[in-house]
């Protein structure tokens, strides 16, 4: 499975790499310190100085990849650029520590060589387990490791027959065979657990966009019932409801509040001279009035055909009386000459007042039904409120 089957593997491999190459150069560090330690005084200091500046100098360097590397969000050319510096990395670390079987050999099979040979051993141990993230990282880093201790074998030993030699050589290239078998086996796992990771994280994004529409379908279907769908404005049911709240909270705080009914005057003769679509236009133009007239605490819908009613909330008689005034004057002074020339739109207004704690909503809309009447029975484009 190449790097290329998912646009995210390459830049999740890279960002564990960086993580755990921190962690490994911490650890390399007092392995190179031990290794320079045991060598003081067997051989001149500037090799043993020479190598670790040199080991060192590659650690801050991978130490610095891997933090740069996690304060950026690459592209895919980025992720390419990285991955070709860390296979540079890779090789120039493991030139290290294979390279101090030559930089520090003392030919002879001593405590220090078997030290550096355990020491390069545990190195390509630790590095199977933080480049073996990505396949090719991790052999870049082994091939020159073993090639330098190939040549130390082979040429710079001191103490190894031809015939220990090629047995040594050989254990060596089995071994290196080992941990490639190892390392891409590693990153074959490595590879399946993000690309499922992918996965998941794509199925919980579908699920929530797909939980995401299904809440903004919801939300539009519950604004769809409790709105009137000419107007715009709020429907029967929902006005129904909204009584029903305002007289609960009346029954225990006692603050009034006042219901207008508004009824569109000559309506039917609208319709009949003008048309239908003027009558829906006039239906919206004295929606728009009432909204613009009305408070943000007020709530206004359509009950039916022509009529209109308005509940305010925290409002006694005279102050309702005071606000249908103002409603009627302003429907009265707007022109619809827009919908049909010379048209004049007048509006009759009823109003009621909670007055008990037993009256219910049909109670409460009866009596302003019965003050809407009235208004029309003395003549129209009046309010009237009823006691």
């Amino acid at each position: 499975m190449s790097n290329q089957r998912h646009p995210k593997l390459l830049a999740a491999q890279l960002d564990e790499i960086a993580t755990r190459d921190r962690h490994s150069t911490w650890v390399g560090i007092p392995a190179v310190l031990t290794v320079v330690w045991m060598h003081m005084g067997h051989m001149p200091n500037i090799q043993i100085f020479g190598w670790m500046g040199y080991m060192f100098a590659v650690m801050a360097a991978r130490i610095w990849m891997g933090w740069h590397w996690k304060l950026r969000s690459a592209d895919a050319s980025q992720c390419r650029q990285e991955l070709t510096w860390r296979l540079v990395a890779a090789a120039v670390y493991g030139l290290g520590w294979g390279g101090s079987m030559l930089v520090l050999n003392t030919q002879t099979l001593d405590v220090l060589t078997t030290f550096k040979v355990g020491t390069v051993t545990a190195a390509l141990g630790i590095m199977l387990n933080s480049m073996s993230i990505i396949f090719s990282v991790y052999v870049a880093f082994l091939v020159p490791c073993w090639l330098a201790f190939m040549v130390y074998i082979v040429e710079a030993s001191g103490f190894l027959s031809p015939q220990d030699a090629m047995i040594a050589g050989i254990a060596a290239t089995i071994f290196a065979f080992v941990l490639i078998g190892s390392s891409s086996s590693i990153a074959r796992l490595n590879r399946m657990f993000f690309l499922s990771k992918f996965e998941l994280d794509q199925a919980l994004a579908l699920t929530q966009e797909s939980h995401l529409r299904e809440q903004a379908l919801s939300m539009q279907l519950a604004q769809q019932a409790r709105r009137d769908a000419l107007t715009g404005v709020y429907n029967r049911r929902y006005l129904t409801e909204q009584l029903d709240y305002q007289l609960s909270t009346f029954s225990r705080t006692q603050q009034p509040f006042s219901v207008v009914m508004l009824d569109i005057d000559h309506f039917k003769h609208i319709n009949d001279l003008h048309g239908h679509d003027a009558g829906d236009a006039v239906l919206k133009g004295v929606t728009d009035v009432m909204l613009k007239a009305l408070r943000d605490i007020d709530i206004f819908g359509r009950w039916g055909g022509e009529e209109f009613l308005c509940i305010l909330p925290n409002t006694n008689g005279p102050d309702a009386q005071r606000c249908a005034e103002r409603l009627r004057e302003e429907l009265e002074n707007t022109s619809f000459a827009a919908t049909a020339p010379n048209l004049n739109v007048t509006g009759s207004f009823g109003i009621a007042t909670s007055s008990h704690a037993s009256e219910n909503a049909q109670a409460l809309v009866k009596r302003c039904d019965i003050a809407l009447y009235k208004a029309k029975d003395a003549g129209r484009n009046r309010v009237v409120a009823e006691p």
